[in-house]
This record gives C-alpha cells, sequence and structure tokens, in this order.
C-alpha cells in the first residue's frame, strides 16, 4: 500500500489569487454583512462562480442539516446566504437545521414518510448513508459530479469518493477534512518538561510504561496525586491499529493493515477476530501493569465516562495524560483553552479506511426536482470561501472580526462570549479548507492538515462495506458480550490470563465466527469484483 498523497485539483480562489486550496496561503477579501457581489468572493471561475441572468427563475432548495447546538442567529446567517447565492448560482436555501439528538430521529421519519427535500445530511451515526442509499432515497450522483460540482470532484481525493461508492456509484458528497484517523496520547508538555520526560522515546504503547513511572515518581515527590493515563476504553483500537471490516471496531472482524505491522500470526487470514490475537493479550497484560502500580487512578472506566471531569482534571494538572483520536490543530487548540502547554504524541501513522468517510456527507433526495441546481450548491459550500467562511462563522461585524486575510476572531477582541453564532470548525456543511480559520487555530492549520493527510495509509479494503442483515442477531449478542468484558480488560481492571479465555469463549458462543464467515464472503465478493 502507498501512502495517500492529497489531489488538490484546479481550486482557483479569486480571480487576483490563482493559488492553491490547502497550501495555507488563500487570500482575503473582508467578507460585507449579508452577502457581496461576485468579485468579491473567493469562488472557482467555473458555472459555480458565474453570475445567474436577471430574468431567470430563482431555484428554491430544501436543505435538512443536522448540527448542534442550532445557533441563535441562524436565521440572519441563512439569509446573508440567500442574498449571495441568488447572485452567484441563482438558487436560495429553504433551510431546515435540527439538532443532532433530534435528528437521528426525525430526519429518518422524514424520508420514510416521503417528506420532499433536495439536500440532507447524512452519515453512519445518523440518517444512515448506507441504509437509505438501499432505500433509493438518494440519488446516484457518480455521472453529475464532473459536470455539476467540477471543483469539488477534483479536489476530493480519489480514495474518499471509493470509500462512499456503493455498487459503484456515489450517493453523497463526503466532507473532507482529515484523512481517515490517528490514534495517540495528548499531554501536558508543561509537567512532561519539569519532570525532564523526553516523549520522542515513546513509539509505542509499551513504551509509555517509563512516562508513567516517572509521572508517578515525581508527582508523588511534590506530594500531588496526579493520574498518569486515562481514556482505556478507546486505548486499545488507538494504539494497536487494524482496519475495522464491519465500520465497527469493536465487533471480532477485522483485516490487518501491512504498513503496522501488527497481527503478524494474523495475515494469513482475510478476517479475523481481534481479540484473539497476541497483541490483545499483550496489551491487556501492559494496562493491567499500569492499573495495579497506580498510574490509571482509581476507577478508570468509569472515569472515562465522565469527559468533563477528565477535561477539568486535564486542565487543572491532576492528569497527565489521555488518549485520543487526533485531528491537526488539536494540541494547539487545547494548549490555548488549558492553562498549560498541550502536545501529541502518536502511536500510529493516520489510517483512512471505508468507515472514515462514512463520519459526514450531504446527499441529494431521489425525488429532488433541482439535483444539478442542489450539486451545484454543494459545491459551492465546499469551494466558496464567503460561504465557507459565513456558514461556519456568521456574518462580519456582528459574529466576528476578520484578523489579517485568513483568520477570524469569534470574540471580537474579547468583547464576545455568546455571539449568536458560530461552528468554529464546522466540517459537517462540508470541506473546512474554504473558509477562514478562527484564531483558536495555528496560523499554519491548512499545512499541518497537509502533512497529516500526506502521511495517511490508505486501508487494503477501502470501500468495502459490510451488509450485517444476515447476522444482525448475532452482532447484538456480540455488543452484549463485547460491552460486558473488553472495559474491564482494556482498562487493566482483571486479570488478562483469567479473563481473555472467558471473553474469547463468551464471543464465540454468541456467533463470533458465523459473523467472521459472513464478513469473509462479502469481502471475497467485493475484492473479486474490482
Amino acid at each position: 500500500m502507498k501512502k495517500f498523497t492529497m489531489r488538490l485539483g484546479a481550486l482557483a480562489l479569486s480571480t487576483a489569487m490563482a493559488v492553491s486550496l490547502l497550501t495555507g496561503c488563500s487570500g482575503g477579501n473582508n467578507s460585507s454583512t449579508g452577502g457581496t457581489s461576485g468579485a468579491n468572493s473567493t469562488a472557482s471561475n467555473t458555472s459555480t462562480s458565474s453570475s445567474a441572468e436577471e430574468n431567470q427563475e430563482v431555484t428554491t432548495l430544501t436543505w435538512y442539516m443536522s448540527i448542534n447546538p442550532v445557533a441563535a442567529d441562524t436565521e440572519e446567517v441563512i439569509a446573508a446566504l440567500n442574498e449571495y447565492t441568488r447572485e452567484k448560482i441563482n438558487v436560495e436555501i429553504d433551510y431546515k437545521v435540527i439538532a443532532n439528538p433530534d435528528y437521528k430521529e426525525k430526519m429518518p421519519n422524514l424520508i420514510n414518510a416521503g417528506e420532499y427535500f433536495d439536500i440532507c445530511f447524512t452519515s453512519n451515526w445518523t440518517t444512515d448513508y448506507l441504509q437509505f442509499v438501499g432505500k433509493d432515497a438518494f440519488m446516484d450522483i457518480t455521472e453529475m459530479l464532473p459536470e455539476n460540482a467540477k471543483e469539488t470532484y477534483e479536489f476530493i481525493p480519489d480514495a474518499m469518493w471509493d470509500a462512499v461508492k456503493v455498487n459503484g456509484s456515489i450517493y453523497g458528497v463526503p466532507s473532507y477534512k482529515e484523512m481517515g484517523w490517528q490514534g495517540g496520547i495528548v499531554y501536558n508538555s508543561d509537567m512532561a518538561e519539569a519532570y525532564g520526560i523526553d516523549m520522542s522515546t515513546v513509539k509505542t504503547f509499551e513504551d509509555y510504561t517509563a512516562v508513567l513511572e516517572t509521572v508517578a515518581e515525581k508527582s508523588k515527590a511534590e506530594n500531588k496525586d496526579v493520574i498518569g493515563l486515562a481514556g482505556m476504553i478507546n486505548g486499545w483500537s488507538l494504539s494497536v491499529p487494524f482496519e475495522s471490516l464491519t465500520g465497527n471496531p469493536q465487533l471480532p472482524a477485522a483485516a490487518a493493515v501491512p504498513e503496522f505491522n501488527n497481527f503478524s500470526d494474523m495475515k494469513d487470514k482475510n478476517v479475523f477476530n481481534q481479540y484473539a490475537s497476541e497483541e490483545y493479550m499483550n496489551y491487556c497484560n501492559t494496562v493491567r501493569g499500569w492499573n495495579q502500580a497506580g498510574y490509571l487512578g482509581g476507577d478508570p472506566v468509569n472515569y472515562d465516562s465522565d469527559t468533563a471531569n477528565r477535561d477539568n482534571d486535564f486542565n487543572n494538572g491532576a492528569l497527565f495524560s489521555y488518549f485520543i483520536q487526533y485531528a491537526p490543530g488539536t494540541a494547539e487548540s487545547m494548549t490555548a483553552s488549558s492553562g498549560h502547554g498541550v502536545d501529541f504524541v502518536p502511536l500510529m501513522d493516520p489510517l483512512f479506511e471505508t468507515r472514515s468517510a462514512m463520519g459526514g456527507l450531504l446527499a441529494i433526495s431521489s425525488a429532488s426536482e433541482h439535483p444539478e441546481k442542489a450539486l451545484e450548491f454543494i459545491n459551492l459550500l465546499n469551494t466558496d470561501e464567503y460561504v465557507g467562511t459565513l456558514i461556519r462563522h456568521g456574518i462580519e461585524g456582528k459574529h466576528y472580526t476578520a484578523v489579517g486575510d485568513t483568520q477570524v476572531d469569534k470574540t471580537m477582541g474579547g468583547t464576545l462570549t455568546e455571539n449568536g453564532y458560530d461552528y468554529t470548525y464546522g466540517w459537517q456543511f462540508g470541506t473546512p479548507f474554504n473558509q477562514k480559520w478562527d484564531i483558536s487555530y495555528p496560523d499554519n492549520i491548512e499545512e499541518l492538515f497537509q502533512e497529516y493527510n500526506d502521511s495517511a495509509i490508505i486501508s487494503p479494503n477501502n470501500g468495502f462495506t459490510f451488509d450485517a442483515v444476515p447476522v444482525e442477531t448475532q452482532v447484538a449478542a456480540l455488543t452484549n458480550v463485547i460491552s460486558e468484558y473488553a472495559p474491564s480488560l482494556e482498562s487493566g481492571s482483571v486479570d488478562p490470563a483469567e479473563y481473555i479465555p472467558k471473553f474469547l469463549e463468551a464471543l464465540e458462543a454468541n456467533g463470533a465466527e458465523a459473523l467472521i464467515e459472513e464478513v469473509n464472503n462479502q469481502l471475497t465478493a467485493f475484492q473479486s469484483s474490482k
């Protein structure tokens, strides 16, 4: 497998500044309140940037969106957006935004009831993309993309398009942000420096034992009770990477990724049970030692369930570090908010797999009366800097002030605490690379994304999606077994020598082999079709 190199495409950010979208040099015009003319935008010079003919009827698109919370000034922002899009592409938006928890229930009901819409947010965690593709709720946009969303189609990497294909066709535009996921540990870098810890020596989770020993020794010498490491309920999958073939890394159906040199005893198997591996036993034994030594606090499972308390402990120095799924700029952002230095030690290169692209997409209804215009609007969301900034940060002068050409300040110099509209990162709207970034991010944030994405490893079976219907009974039973055994094993709360055999026996009794066999059959068919 080769590492992925980002394909930037032909994104002219303005007539005066035709530079690459991801170089971090995107130029700046100051957005005005309520929309600007096309000359002031950074849209591309294609059909999405040409002004609509004055006598042409404006197309209204109904857009259902899931985001949380629903900002107080949403109507004002959408009014400004519509003023702009009417001029830009002869479109206005009937925006129906629903908070995430409600959207998960309401949007599927609306689709099933035949409610009209043009665009909706879909993912693998709400309004399930694969499920509704299977119900013919979303339109096949494969042939439309190169014509009606040319710029978006060109700069989103092939690996992402491959990941969202269903039977060779594309039914949604994925949000292109970081490529895949990267497991590792964020830590208090001020404390590490004070304790003389060289984090560059940490290459694997086993290497972290020495770090935890030092934190315990030095903090006790200062009469402090510092927890060395948290986030154990996610630690296994974030430190010993594998490809999840079901889309759920907890279920026992994995494939080895050659670049990571893990699961050498399983590499002759197309699909294997990761819990039956030598790596799982080693991991559980290691964290068992950490737990018994007191490095993880008194009750790591329950501690991890209260993230607000964990974050408070990390900020005030009572917690040294925790496992995290990292994204570029996280350490810098945490440094700004925590009151102390924060850094990140990676335990793997980023891994891109099918589920990485399923976190958020915009799909067009199969019943849409305006699919070309809907796709044209989605293209604008992904390529126009004014639109990208407006939909995330709101209206300049009301919700933020400009800082130079490429940044905004949502506090308006510290004068605002509640500004009425802010989705600082706003990945749900599409790629964040067409916005002016909030000053909470480092000014080289796009370069950090570029480096991250360039280092991403594409999983061996990218594009494979598992249909769990034939084994849904086994999946439900296995989920219960895993929730019973895995947290205590992966936090070191019980003896692996005693409990892993019980765990494996319970998995076997509840259909692990049936699941693996079904995954293997579907995967073999997928591989044969390529």
